[in-house]
C-alpha cells in the first residue's frame, strides 16, 4: 500500500529507519567475516547516500522565499499602537487569527477552534457581509461586546464564481433582503451612525462600534 499511497510512506519511515540501523549490528559483521569488511560496507553505503543527500541540501538552501503582506502588516501595526489591550475585535476568521497572534487582542471568532457557540458567534460577525440592515449588524456585534470590526474588501466583494460571494450565500437564508446592496459595501461608503472609521488601507477597513449611536 505504501508504494501506491504517498501518505502511507510517512507511517513506514520510522520502521525503515529502525531496519536500516541493523546494518550496523555486530551480527552483520559476523556474517561478513570481519569487522574491517563491515566498516567498509558501512562507509560505502554512507558515501552513496551522501551523494543524493548533499544534493538535496543544496537544493533546499537554494530556495529563496519571502512573504510580504504589507496591508496586513500595517493593520497589526496600527492595532498594536492605537488600541487598548482589552479592545475586542471581530472580522473574518483568518484575519482574526493574525490579530490574535500578532497583537494579543481579544477576538470573538477563531479558525483554529470550533464548537456550536463559535459557529453562532461567527454567523453574527459574518452578517457584516450579508445584505441586512446596518442596525441589525450593529446589534449582533453589540451582543458579542465587540469594540472594533474589520471590514475586508476581498471578503466583501470577492467571489470565486457566480453564486459564491458571501452576500449571495446569505441570500439563501435572508431572501427578504436579497435585492439590497451588501451591508459591507454600504458601511464602507458611509459607516455612520452605528460605526466610525478608525483606520483604513487598501485592503482593511477598521470600524469602531459606536456604543450609543445617534439615530435620527
Amino acid at each position: 500500500m505504501a508504494l501506491l499511497v504517498m501518505r502511507l510512506k510517512l507511517f513506514w519511515t520510522p520502521h525503515l529507519c529502525l531496519i536500516s540501523s541493523l546494518i550496523g549490528s555486530p551480527i552483520v559483521a559476523k556474517c561478513l567475516g570481519s569487522c574491517t569488511r563491515h566498516q567498509v560496507l558501512l562507509s560505502i553505503i554512507v558515501a552513496v547516500m551522501s551523494v543524493q543527500g548533499v544534493k538535496n541540501i543544496y537544493e533546499d538552501h537554494s530556495v529563496l522565499g519571502e512573504f510580504s503582506g504589507i496591508h496586513e502588516e500595517q493593520l497589526v501595526g496600527w492595532i498594536s499602537e492605537n488600541t487598548n489591550e482589552t479592545a475586542v475585535f471581530a472580522g473574518s476568521m483568518p484575519t482574526m487569527a493574525t490579530v490574535k497572534l500578532c497583537t494579543s487582542r481579544p477576538i470573538v471568532n477563531h479558525p483554529h477552534y470550533e464548537d456550536a457557540g463559535l459557529r453562532a458567534r461567527t454567523k453574527k460577525v459574518y452578517s457584516l457581509f450579508s445584505r441586512k440592515s446596518e442596525e441589525e449588524i450593529w446589534r449582533n456585534l453589540m451582543d458579542l461586546r465587540v469594540d472594533y470590526v474589520i471590514n475586508e474588501q476581498d471578503w466583501c466583494s470577492g467571489k470565486s464564481r457566480d453564486g459564491c460571494g458571501l452576500a449571495e450565500i446569505w441570500d439563501l437564508e435572508d431572501m427578504e433582503n436579497a435585492l439590497r446592496t451588501s451591508a459591507c459595501q454600504r458601511i464602507h461608503t458611509n459607516p455612520e451612525p452605528f460605526f466610525q472609521r478608525a483606520y483604513k488601507n487598501h485592503m482593511f477597513d477598521v470600524l469602531r462600534v459606536v456604543k450609543t449611536p445617534n439615530i435620527t
